[in-house]
């Protein structure tokens, strides 16, 4: 534009020459009104004009004596300058843009003479791809530079320029270019016929390829070799586009589902398998198609001519190029023999857990019966007791008795809950027989700690645990006690001097003082008082050892007591006789096993 400005205002300076030059008198053709008009029309224009021109139109037109009225021709032909100028310098602009446009692309463009092969133009990717200067490709014929479409003879040329003219569209061929040091590599082109200036020219457009072609032929290797994996692989494997038409099926599939490659490919997986679409595989299938791994279980297929059925597993991959999901591959595992073998398991487990299950309860009768037995047995023996027997002389028969049961069950009852607890972890939790097998354990886990009470109360067991302090293991149980009276709970100890250690089975004195406070407790009213638990030191003689329940083992000499008393009403003689028999309570709902278990704990401390 300031090129433009730069011509205006030389014109006006040749405008106000030209008026001012006349002399006087003369009457000049053009006055200062016509200079005026002519300023503002340039000043309008937009387009660029050569002042050079402009300067000879109008000298021309003065020289000729142009009158006033002939102005009106003068404007129109410097208006169809001003056209002109613009036009040409449009259409170089235009052009310009365009070759910066071909020279910018990624291909490489090659414009043909169609008679001779000679190339007439080229862009910089052309030049750039081959190694020529545009000078030295413009030298040059296609046949020189596309090596792969043998067009070396005239005929031939003739012939594949005449084929490309006849093509309705454009004409893409894969060919391979020549460069400068001789190398070749390999292109894609679009050829087709342009007409430019009333002139027919051939169009050439090519792209490199060779990345391209290594994929493909990777692509078709690997393809090759998976082809050559399936063909004799095991299991089922098919491969279906992203319209679910199969488009791969090899001989296991064939096996497995008793349809032919032929009957399949090229069809939609949902109608030639409906089988799987009713048991919903086609969730899988779009899964895979949306890039995802996912695989399938507890499928089954029935053989459309056998009517056999087979138990299989899916599993399904993406196929992808260039990052973009192409199809899928599903792989057909047969588990059919693997669900028969679970089946046939779960059948023959479930028989012999019922098999057991009929030996155990037959068992836990059995021992009932024996435990029965001991309890009349020994109501036998309290009824016809001497008085010894409260003196602790005349019950080693029982004794022996309550061993002798409690060595027999205990192994007994380890087997039985060994058995239910290898039975449970088989079991799933909703299995029909659970519930009966848990039973079985809850009898042996409460027969077992029968046994338990009546080994203590035989006293065959011997306490060997390091040394404690009595009265410091009773405030450890403090909180614990306090929860078993319910009432209140005083623990004192009577002596003044430091406590000794003496060898006490941590765990057997807990149950010691808990069966105690309890009993305590509920021998008495509400309110009734506290229980009273006491410690202490005190010196034992003959004496007191012969009145003691299990004093005739003892020596005279210092002991550590323990106390536990309460404010109830105490028992009678009959009672108190039988406080330490096994099963005997004066409470209907208790098992009479508490202060039995007492005595065995007594009896293991000697």
């Amino acid at each position: 534009m300031d090129d433009y400005l730069g011509h205006l205002r030389e014109f006006r300076r040749v405008l106000q020459n030209l008026g001012g030059g006349a002399g006087a008198g003369e009457v000049h053709p053009l006055n200062r009104g016509t200079i005026s008009s002519l300023s503002r029309k340039l000043d309008r224009d937009e387009s660029k004009l050569n002042a050079d021109q402009i300067e000879r139109s109008i000298r021309n037109t003065v020289e000729s004596k142009r009158t006033i009225e002939e102005l009106t021709h003068y404007e129109r032909d410097v208006i169809s300058v001003f056209q002109e100028a613009t036009t040409r310098k449009r259409r170089e602009l235009e052009r310009e843009r365009f070759r910066k446009l071909l020279d910018q692309s990624g291909e490489s463009i090659f414009v043909i003479e169609p008679y001779t092969g000679r190339v007439l133009d080229v862009n910089e990717t052309a030049s750039r791809s081959l190694g020529y200067s545009r000078e030295e490709l413009l030298e040059l014929s296609l046949n020189q530079i596309e090596v792969g479409l043998g067009l070396d003879s005239a005929a031939s040329w003739h012939d594949w320029v005449e084929s490309v003219r006849q093509s309705p569209e454009v004409t893409t061929l894969d060919g391979t270019h020549r460069k400068r040091d001789g190398k070749s590599f390999a292109v894609e082109a679009s050829v087709g016929f342009a007409t430019v200036d009333n002139e027919e020219l051939l169009l050439l457009i090519s792209r490199d390829a060779t990345g391209k072609k290594l994929n493909e032929h990777r692509m078709k290797r690997q393809w090759g070799f998976f082809s050559q994996v399936a063909q004799s692989a095991v299991d089922g494997v098919w491969a279906f586009d992203p319209s679910l038409k199969i488009t791969y099926w090899n001989p296991a599939m064939e096996q497995a589902l008793g349809l032919s490659r032929d009957a399949v490919i090229g069809k939609n997986a949902l109608e030639v398998l409906p089988q799987l679409k009713e048991q919903g595989e086609q969730r899988f299938f779009e899964q895979a198609l949306a890039g995802k791994n996912c695989n399938s279980r507890n499928r089954f297929y029935a053989h459309p001519e056998t009517g056999e059925q087979i138990f299989f597993e899916g599993y399904y991959t993406p196929l992808t190029e260039n990052g973009i999901v192409t199809g899928a591959i599903g792989m057909l595992k047969d588990v059919t023999a693997r669900v028969e073998s679970q089946s046939r398991h779960a059948k023959e487990s479930k028989k012999r857990v019922e098999q057991q299950r009929v030996a155990e309860l037959a068992m836990q009768k059995r021992y009932q019966r024996e435990i029965d037995a001991l309890k009349e047995e020994t109501t036998r023996l309290l009824l016809d007791a001497s008085p010894s027997v409260s003196n602790g002389g005349g019950d080693v028969e029982l004794q022996f008795m309550a061993g002798g049961v409690a060595s027999s069950v205990s192994p007994l009852m380890a087997g039985i809950l060994s058995q239910t607890e290898a039975t449970l972890a088989q079991l799933s939790a909703d299995s029909p027989i659970r519930r009966s097998i848990e039973e079985i354990e809850a009898a042996a886990l409460h027969t077992n700690a029968l046994a338990a009470t009546l080994g203590s109360y035989s006293g065959n067991g011997r306490v060997s645990s390091p040394k404690l302090q009595l009265d410091g293991l009773i405030h450890e149980l403090e909180h614990s006690l306090r929860t078993v009276a319910g009432c209140d709970l005083s623990i004192s100890q009577a002596s003044s001097e430091p406590m000794p250690p003496i060898v006490v089975d941590a765990r057997l004195v807990r149950g010691l003082l808990r069966e105690l406070v309890s009993n305590a407790s509920e021998s008495m009213a509400p309110d009734a008082g506290p229980v009273r638990i006491e410690t202490g030191l005190t010196d034992v003689d003959a004496a007191l050892l012969a009145r003691a329940y299990l004093g005739s083992d003892a020596e005279p000499g210092r002991y550590v007591y323990l106390d536990v008393s309460d404010m109830g009403c105490g028992m009678d003689e009959l009672t108190l006789s039988k406080s330490f028999v096994p099963f005997f309570s004066t409470k209907s709902e208790h098992r009479g096993l508490g202060l039995a278990t007492v005595l065995g704990v007594m009896k293991a401390h000697r």
